[in-house]
């Protein structure tokens, strides 16, 4: 009794650290968006502060009688350009030409960024039903090798060199599959490859370890989706 408690009180933990864990990155993701979104509306406001101050050291510069001894003539010549109006007007000019630069690039970068986030995500989302779709016709074949229903996947001396699953939605992808977790691609990878050596349904069993965690593979695909659309609703 004591160990099943202990085992309970286990899972209960595990369970509680898993769904700590999510919630501590929804909130560091939440607080990346923040962070960016703010950066983005206070920058052109930071970086005119910061212009404001440069200009104040100039003046100051032009002003001290220590630059003014040392470098006589240079900071002559610019204590007479930085002491009038219209010093101080061209300079703001210049900075707001500057700043509307800098914000017409921030938007355009961020522009382009959703864009780009929005084309992947509906580039993964299509691979990703493209798979499930061909990995769920797989999977009603190797249930109909492992019942000995093998008769319909007898092929001829002519395609005896071409796999008896289908496997045209993985060739029709090519780099495109790349978009997919490193780890679910390596894993298709592995099975896709399995499954071309199939041109018989013998060569079946001596790949089964790998081509049976078809089924695994196609939960994880769907786990994987729901996220994608998740992303695409928020």
């Amino acid at each position: 009794m004591s160990g099943c408690n202990q085992g309970g009180k286990t899972s209960i933990k595990s369970i509680c650290s898993l769904k700590e864990r999510g919630i501590v990155r929804k909130t560091l993701r939440m607080i990346k968006k923040v962070i960016i979104c703010m950066t983005m509306i206070f920058s052109p406001f930071l970086i005119w502060v910061i212009l404001s101050l440069n200009r104040e050291l100039i003046v100051i510069m032009a002003n001290w009688d220590w630059f003014s001894g040392t470098f006589p003539l240079l900071f002559d010549a610019l204590g007479e350009q930085v002491n009038t109006p219209e010093f101080a007007r061209g300079f703001n000019e210049a900075a707001l030409g500057g700043l509307l630069t800098l914000l017409g690039v921030i938007v355009t970068v961020w522009y382009y960024q959703m864009v780009r986030s929005q084309e992947v995500a509906e580039k993964r989302l299509f691979v990703v039903d493209e798979l499930l779709d061909e990995l769920k016709k797989n999977k009603i074949m190797v249930e109909d090798i492992q019942n000995g229903d093998t008769e319909q996947y007898q092929q001829g001396e002519r395609d005896r060199e071409q796999t008896i699953f289908v496997t045209e939605a993985w060739h029709k992808l090519g780099g495109e599959v790349a978009l997919l977790p490193r780890r679910m691609y390596l894993r298709l990878s592995v099975l896709y490859a399995c499954l071309n050596r199939c041109v018989n349904p013998d060569v079946y069993w001596s790949n089964k370890a790998v081509i049976d965690r078809m089924t695994g593979i196609i939960s994880d695909l769907h786990r994987y989706r729901s996220t994608l659309s998740k992303q695409e609703i928020d």
